[in-house]
């Protein structure tokens, strides 16, 4: 299969002046959740916090989440409801490799991700120490103390923006773990980014089918504080795979950062994404109760054609996907 890998050029001119028909996206609500570090057992009065702040995208009726480090997490729009709070779910340390080891060893980097109750929208919202973040189901029969299980891994490479071919690109780790307290999947990267999946019936064992890489894009991404498209406007590849062994699509931006969705029937290839818009999101930190010092992140909207799926980056080069 031919892998494509597409350029805004001809986008950004027929969109014109982009920045005038940028949307708004309407403040929920947010969070200050607690992380504790690798190793940590106990919460303490010091524990490291996650400022997470909650919107509502009205151009693609999702739920939009992102962190006081600009990491960005997507959901389909569920309606708030109160009480706007958090609640401890769960706690996982995941162990992932980078590209260049094979098995897991006792240098291999930990990452310490905590699982809170959206109680206004009914969600999970997953945490990091790295302050990346994930929104997925919440299922009925939610448990609280089940271990994860390694499922799988995974090595995915992103191309420079003037690569046609994967020779010399970045290459990831992605290490999969499937959670005992929800039954679906964890993708986390080798830079504690982190995507949620579902579960096959089975593992995949000692062999599990390597990644299909479906098509690249490149989208651009403008900071807070930039007007219309420049030629100066920092791009980002972004690469899109298919892990057929859990029938899920990874995104993988060229940062590390990833999203998973779950693979449709109708995949395309040879589409170049379509701009759709953009907006600016004010991230507190935490236990700050105004946005008077807010940080301030761009965010565009891109339509993956190929797909159908609705792709969000952040001008830190942190991605987040809605299915179709």
């Amino acid at each position: 299969m031919r892998r494509f890998l597409f350029t805004l050029a001809a986008v950004l001119v027929a969109a014109g002046s982009l920045a005038a028909q940028s949307v708004k996206p309407k403040h929920l609500y947010g969070h200050d959740v607690k992380v504790r570090p690798v190793g940590e057992q106990n919460f303490k009065a010091d524990t490291p916090k996650v400022a997470v702040e909650f919107f509502h995208d009205p151009a693609t009726n999702a739920l939009i989440a992102i962190s006081d480090s600009g990491a960005l997490a997507a959901a389909p729009y569920v309606a708030p409801k109160d009480p706007k709070t958090s609640e401890w779910a769960f706690a996982h340390e995941l162990r992932v490799r980078k590209s260049t080891e094979e098995t897991f060893t006792k240098d291999t980097k930990k990452y310490s991700v905590e699982a809170y109750k959206d109680m206004a929208s009914g969600l999970l919202l997953y945490a990091t120490d790295q302050k990346t973040i994930a929104l997925g189901k919440s299922p009925k029969d939610l448990k609280g103390e089940a271990e994860p299980s390694f499922h799988h891994g995974l090595t995915l490479k992103a191309r420079g923006l003037k690569d046609t071919d994967f020779k010399n690109a970045k290459a990831f780790g992605v290490d999969v773990s499937k959670d005992g307290n929800t039954g679906g999947l964890i993708y986390l990267s080798e830079t504690g980014s982190l995507g949620l999946g579902v579960a096959p019936p089975a593992p995949p064992g000692d062999s599990p089918k390597k990644p299909k890489s479906l098509h690249g894009l490149t989208l651009n991404a403008r900071k807070a504080d930039e007007g219309d498209f420049t030629p100066m406007t920092r791009a980002y590849v972004v690469e899109v795979f298919e892990d057929t062994n859990a029938k899920n699509l990874v995104y993988l931006c060229e940062t590390g950062s990833i999203a998973v969705v779950p693979a449709g029937a109708d995949v395309q290839a040879g589409k170049q994404p379509r701009w759709s818009h953009a907006f600016t999101l004010k991230a507190r930190k935490p236990g700050e109760k105004d946005f008077e010092k807010a940080a301030k992140f761009g965010v565009e909207v891109f339509v993956d054609q190929n797909t159908g799926n609705t792709v969000y980056i952040c001008e830190t080069g942190s991605i987040a996907v809605v299915a179709k």
